[in-house]
C-alpha cells in the first residue's frame, strides 16, 4: 500500500504582484514623501488622493467596455426573433452596465 504525501507543490513561475498593488503602493509612497519630505499639508494630499481615487475608480468601472469595440449590430434579439423591434438599451448597444 502506497502512501502519497500531500505536500504543496511549488510552481516554477515566480510570484506575480497585481498591477493595482504596485499602483496603490507607489501612490502611498508618493503621499508620504509629499507630507514628510516636501511638507505638503495632509489635507491637501488627502484631497488630491481622493480625486485620483475617483478618476482611477472610473477606469475600473468602465474597464469591461472601455473601447466600445464589442458594440456592433446584433443579429438576434434576446427576447424574440431577429426582426423584432429592439429595446432602447439594444439600440444604444448597452447591456445595462454601470450607467
Amino acid at each position: 500500500m502506497e502512501h502519497s504525501s500531500h505536500t504543496p507543490q511549488t510552481s516554477d513561475r515566480p510570484l506575480r504582484v497585481p498591477p493595482l498593488t504596485w499602483f496603490v503602493g507607489l501612490g502611498l509612497i508618493a503621499a508620504l514623501a509629499a507630507v514628510f519630505i516636501f511638507n505638503v499639508a495632509v489635507s491637501t494630499v488627502v484631497y488630491y488622493g481622493f480625486i485620483a481615487l475617483m478618476i482611477g475608480g472610473h477606469f475600473f468601472m468602465h474597464g469591461s467596455h472601455g473601447g466600445h469595440s464589442g458594440h456592433g449590430p446584433r443579429t438576434t434579439n434576446a427576447d424574440g426573433p431577429a426582426d423584432a423591434t429592439p429595446t432602447k438599451d439594444e439600440r444604444g448597444g448597452h447591456s445595462g452596465g454601470c450607467h
